[in-house]
Parts: C-alpha cells; structure tokens; sequence
C-alpha cells in the first residue's frame, strides 16, 4: 500500500528541511563570527558573549531535553580537558 502524500504534508516536510538549513547555515555563520576579535577588547564584549553563550545553552536545552544545568557542567569538563 503506498502512502501519498497530501499538501500540507510536502509543506511542513519541505518548511522542516529548510528550517534545519537554515540553522546549520547559521551555525555556520557563528562559527565565522566567533574567529573575529575586537581590535581593543572590553568587558561589553565579554557580556555580549556571555548572553549569547546562555541563550545557546537555553536553545539547546530546549531542542534536545537535556537539562541547563547537565549542558553547563559538559561544558566546564570540556574547559577541564582542553587545559589539559
């Protein structure tokens, strides 16, 4: 039996894929943005990151289920592990 599918079906199929290009796409462009240093660094800089970094945390929490706190203490250890 083959199943066709409807409209609304090749729509969210379709918005769903373009959706998660667009997201990597936009990691993508973080990571170009995260190679950039201010010329004379300042704490605003280190603030605009940090909010940045805890909106990142809060997003990816939110996709995956995992809690903040787990997300932040992964990230301390892969702090721990790079001095290393």
């Amino acid at each position: 039996m083959k199943i066709t599918l409807n409209n609304n079906d090749e729509k969210l199929n379709k918005t769903y894929t373009d959706t998660k290009a667009d997201i990597a796409n936009l990691l993508g462009w973080f990571e170009c943005e995260m190679q950039k240093q201010p010329a004379k660094l300042n704490w605003g800089h280190l603030g605009s990151l940090e909010h940045v970094r805890a909106n990142l945390i809060e997003t990816l929490s939110f996709i995956s289920g995992i809690s903040e706190d787990m997300i932040k203490d992964s990230l301390a250890e892969a702090r721990i592990d790079n001095e290393s």
